[in-house]
């Protein structure tokens, strides 16, 4: 036991003496000064790319429900897209496509949970059969609707990259 209260004193006469024999020593990298702010054609860039990890997602891993959708947040990608000075017809054309996502949300679990225990005796026009068929066709639909804008997205994706400034270095 003394070996340990030894112990204790000594590691805490070592934590006084280090806080209290600290020298300030003088910083040895310069502050960083202040952002480069973006260019436009940085942050048109960096909006596409967002959006298109957003459809990626809904390639990927959709077809996705409505609260699933709602964390994808198209539309708040779609304005940021805007603000950065996107085309209007390529503007307009993502728009659509992303609405088209929008309007066909797949079933949300409890739904087909529910659908499933309220059938007794499933019928070719009972709720699963119903919500299946609606299931299915609204995958599809999700999926080609991401497909067509992440094709729009790549021919704006292609532009940037040709109206490049020289000082800033793309990668597409």
């Amino acid at each position: 036991m003394s070996e340990m209260l030894i112990a204790l004193a000594a590691l805490a006469a070592g934590v006084l003496l280090g806080l209290f024999l600290r020298r300030p020593r003088p910083r040895s990298t310069p502050l960083p000064g202040p952002p480069r702010p973006r260019s436009a054609h940085r942050e048109l860039l960096n909006a596409a790319d967002d959006l298109g990890y957003a459809l990626d997602t809904i390639r990927n891993f959709g077809p996705l429900c409505a609260s699933e959708l709602r964390n994808v947040d198209l539309p708040a990608k779609l304005d940021r897209l805007a603000a950065a000075g996107a085309p209007p017809d390529v503007f307009a054309e993502l728009r659509g496509r992303t609405e088209q996502i929008a309007l066909h949300p797949f079933p949300e679990q409890r739904e087909l949970v529910s659908a499933v225990r309220s059938d007794e005796q499933p019928s070719p026009l009972s709720a699963v059969w119903l919500l299946i068929r609606e299931a299915s066709g609204s995958g599809a639909a999700q999926h080609l609707a991401a497909g067509q804008a992440k094709t729009c997205l790549d021919a704006l994706r292609l532009e940037l990259a040709r109206n490049a400034p020289e000082d800033e270095p793309v990668l597409v």
